[in-house]
């Protein structure tokens, strides 16, 4: 009796072991839309038991008792996490890259901004140097007479494209400032859900509860996290007392030991910098900052503020979410110029590189590959030297001698740094050298000069106070600036540019379409490395997906399994109630 007794519990584990099959089953196909849904398995395990019966004869066979529900657990590979991260991280660095550069192409590119058709072939700054070149030859030509007007109008309207340009990229770094402080700030809140997702989750474990849900979010949070850095993830047991032992979550930059999350502790990330104490931890382990006085300091508000001109980012100490610091030694730390890999680190050099105008100082300890990484600062100062250039060669052709022998009527500036000077102005307010003027003129505010504006100065058509009338030799030295070959000179931006002793020659034009080709090479080379770096993402995607994701044929398959099992075992059930009235009715 025993024994059939027996079978009606194998018959009724059954059941429900194939109903919880049924429930998992259900539960991944309604989540197979669900963004970041890992897909469920139920673990089932036979039950036996190892005991003797008392009365049990030698010719017994043992049976198991039937089937147990162990759990249901979730199908991942963490090692096809780890790597798709890693590619994500790539995809991100590269794909912000591309934009900020397709952006700064936006404002440069000057290849199809004619406003006809016949003007599609010139851009918009070339097409305005050729007319004021061509109004110079006319002059040349038919005498200065008639023409300075319509030159110095010819000027102004190249001056226009230049501020204008160069308004465009000053708009475009504030435009990533914010999109910078924006990234920041949606980092750290992705840090905080990690962290008080690893706290659910452990008082979960703590209770005998998976939490696989919890664990979800938590896998798409990290997601998210990888495309603005490149991160580790590790996982360990921590023993929470009691022999009772749970799950930790570590979190960590890529290629290092810092550490972002620590189980229920995390870090935040700041644009504020800090005077940091160089005493510290070594001499005075317990004041790692400095006040405005020099004063040594525990406290971060006391702390001196620095002005962040290279957009560097700190990380804050490890704090749970009532802003205990897991380790009171832990003041945070400073990141180096490299320590960021992602969309993050290539938002900070879209906004701080400069390529060749890039000081040997910087190149020497900060980033030593700054020289070959080009942002939006190295396209402005690029435009600079353009502007500079051409400002320095004209001025100097319409200059009087130093010291003025004969004063040529009409000498002066062309160019200055308004409208409303002809020459620079120091911070005082005092008018520097004329000489000094070359060296402050930018694309931003390039303009001709006031003199030039009231008719005090006009271009000089011969440089010999006595030449006869039809002496226009002046005139085609000002031609020839524009076909020349001059040196673009990062030195003469910036004093100890790692580019000074390799500056680009050509012409105004061969300059100008060397940023633009410097640009274009840029903007392909990165290109094939996005689509690189995608192939591997999507590849690695499709893998974990398989591994995952929900497969429609799968679950069907395990609905239909489920469902005979459930059948059988009911079926079973009835066989053992027939076998029982059979044997009662004897």
């Amino acid at each position: 009796m025993s024994g059939t007794f027996g079978a009606f519990g194998v018959a009724r584990l059954g059941i429900y072991a194939a109903q919880s099959g049924l429930d998992v089953t259900g539960n991944n196909i309604t989540n197979i839309n669900t963004q970041g849904y890992t897909r469920q398995r139920l673990d089932l395990v036979s039950l036996s038991s190892s005991a003797s019966d008392k009365y049990s004869s030698i010719y017994n066979v043992r049976i198991g008792q039937g089937v147990l529900t162990a759990g249901v657990v979730q199908l991942r590979d963490p090692g096809l996490d780890l790597q798709y991260r890693g590619a994500s991280a790539n995809v991100g660095s590269a794909s912000q890259k591309l934009t900020g550069l397709n952006d700064i192409a936006s404002i440069l590119d000057e290849v199809g901004k004619g406003s006809t058709d016949e003007d599609q072939d010139d851009g918009v700054i070339l097409r305005q140097m050729n007319d004021l070149r061509d109004l110079i030859s006319k002059a040349l030509t038919n005498g200065i007479d008639g023409y300075d007007g319509m030159i110095r109008e010819s000027a102004d309207a190249l001056c226009t494209l230049f501020n204008q340009y160069a308004k465009d990229l000053e708009d475009l770094q504030v435009k990533y400032e914010t999109q910078l402080e924006q990234n920041v700030t949606e980092v750290n809140n992705i840090l905080k859900n990690i962290r008080d997702l690893n706290e659910t989750i452990r008082e979960a474990d703590i209770r005998g509860d998976a939490a696989l849900e919890l664990r979800d979010e938590r896998n798409r949070q990290l997601d998210k996290l990888s495309t603005y850095m490149k991160i580790d993830v590790t996982y360990s047991m921590e023993d929470v007392g009691a022999g009772l032992q749970v799950e930790k979550l570590t979190v960590t930059l890529g290629g290092s030991d810092q550490k972002l999350i620590d189980g229920v502790y995390g870090t935040q990330f700041s644009q504020e910098l800090l005077e940091r104490n160089p005493d510290f931890p070594a001499v005075d382990p317990n004041n790692p900052y400095l006040d405005n006085n020099g004063l040594p300091t525990a406290d971060p508000e006391q702390a001196k503020k620095l002005d962040n001109t290279n957009y560097s980012l700190t990380l804050g100490p490890l704090l749970n979410d009532r802003g205990e610091k897991l380790d009171a030694a832990d003041f945070g730390h400073d990141l180096g110029d490299n320590e960021l890999y992602g969309s993050l680190q290539s938002l900070r050099e879209l906004l701080t590189e400069s390529g060749e105008y890039s000081t040997e100082d910087y190149v020497t300890n900060v980033d030593d590959g700054a020289g070959s990484k080009r942002g939006i600062p190295y396209y402005r100062k690029a435009l600079d030297n353009l502007a500079q250039e051409f400002a320095e060669q004209m001025n100097a052709l319409n200059a009087q001698t130093t010291p003025p022998d004969e004063p040529i009527d009409g000498a002066g500036n062309l160019f200055s740094i308004g409208s409303n000077s002809d020459v620079a102005m120091s911070d005082n307010g005092t008018p520097l050298d004329p000489t000094d003027d070359f060296s402050l003129i930018t694309a931003a505010n390039i303009s001709v000069s006031k003199s030039w504006n009231d008719g005090n100065v006009s271009m000089i058509a011969s440089r010999y106070p006595n030449a006869s009338s039809g002496d226009n030799s002046n005139l085609a030295a000002f031609l020839d600036v524009f076909n020349k070959t001059h040196q673009f000179n990062p030195g003469d931006l910036v004093t100890d540019a790692v580019g000074k002793d390799s500056p680009f020659e050509g012409t105004f034009e061969d300059m100008l379409l060397h940023i633009q080709s410097t640009l274009a090479e840029d903007q392909m080379s990165t290109t094939a490395v996005l689509t690189n770096y995608t192939v591997t993402q999507n590849e690695l995607y499709n893998s974990r997906e398989s591994v995952s994701g929900v497969d429609l044929n799968d679950e069907a398959t395990n609905l239909m399994v489920y469902q005979k099992a459930y059948t059988a075992a009911c079926r079973l059930m009835t066989t053992l109630e027939e076998a029982l009235d059979a044997l009662m009715a004897m």
